[in-house]
């Protein structure tokens, strides 16, 4: 981004993502860059975890941004998955202090991690354009590759959610929608006031960034009152057809990955299982066959837990 309200907008994220975070994320982060060695150039925490400041409950959620998937994990088959069906997921707890912490880390090439902040699908910009921490960077260099990264995030985030949008719209009602139609785009195991919360808690990061994003949108023009929105019936149309494309893709994608995560994860089917009722309430137990043979039972538990609402 060589405008200046590009820079700004880097310069902005760069200022948020250097917040503070529980010990025991710096612990895991720092764990991890070990583990997988000087391949590692950055660790990114984020999700409900970070937003609450909080280590004690659940897991973390980190990403392990790597120079090269196969000199970080070791094997050619686990490097082949995570440059094909990015990125690779895995789970770790260690001791800290007088507690144990856990977190479900991503492994993902950064060039990948990059060139998906405005990929057509919204795995990475969906998740990317919310708030984000740094808890490692290798050098100045990584660290405003990654800031750069997550500003691209934002416009993409904002930027196709534009033909969703009434004429006249506020900050939140923007969020919402481009928040809900990415979650749309998953096989998301939410509550639907799932996205309100969301809105409500990332406040300080849509509240900095919005203003500074929105001139650099086309058909966005900033009002005293919120946002008016200026596009052509045919843009509408074709930015509605794009997110159904997206919504079919996503969704397929989204189950390759969660089988996928099944043979990465100790315990993988029951953290899967376990994910989905915290989210929707939907509880269902992992049977011995699916811990067994896991590519063969998700299939049956899948059913079920669409049929019972478990997944939209």
């Amino acid at each position: 981004m060589t405008t200046l309200a590009g820079q700004r907008l880097t310069a902005t994220i760069d200022d948020l993502i250097n917040t503070s975070a529980p010990a025991g994320a710096h612990a895991l982060a720092e764990t991890l860059r070990l583990r997988h060695g000087d391949s590692v150039a950055a660790v990114l925490f984020y999700g409900s975890n970070f937003r609450r400041d909080d280590d004690r409950e659940g897991l973390l959620d980190l990403y392990v941004l790597v120079d090269d998937c196969r000199a970080a994990l070791g094997q050619r088959l686990p490097a082949l998955a995570c440059r094909l069906l990015p990125p690779n997921v895995y789970y770790i707890e260690m001791p800290h202090q007088d507690r144990t912490v856990r977190c479900k880390y991503a492994v993902l090439d950064r060039a990948i991690f990059c060139r998906g902040m405005h990929a057509a699908q919204s795995y990475f910009w969906g998740r990317f354009g919310q708030p984000s921490g740094l808890l490692y960077a290798r050098d100045t260099k990584v660290r405003r590759e990654v800031s750069a990264a997550l500003a691209q995030a934002v416009l993409t985030l904002l930027g196709r959610a534009v033909p969703l949008l009434a004429p006249r719209t506020d900050e939140a009602t923007w969020w919402a929608v481009a928040l809900g139609a990415c979650y749309a785009a998953e096989l998301r195991p939410e509550r639907p006031d799932a996205v309100t919360a969301l809105v409500r808690d990332i406040a300080p990061w849509r509240t900095a960034l919005t203003p500074i994003a929105a001139p650099l949108l086309a058909g966005v023009t900033p009002l005293t009152d919120g946002y008016g929105i200026d596009l052509s019936p045919a843009a509408r149309r074709r930015g509605r057809i794009a997110w159904a494309a997206r919504r079919m893709l996503g969704k397929t994608l989204n189950a390759a990955r969660l089988i996928k995560a099944a043979f990465t994860f100790v315990g993988g089917a029951d953290y899967l299982l376990w994910k989905v009722e915290r989210h929707s309430g939907v509880r269902i137990e992992a049977t011995p066959f699916l811990r067994r043979h896991p590519l063969l039972g998700i299939w049956g538990i899948a059913w079920r837990l669409w049929r019972r609402g478990g997944f939209q």
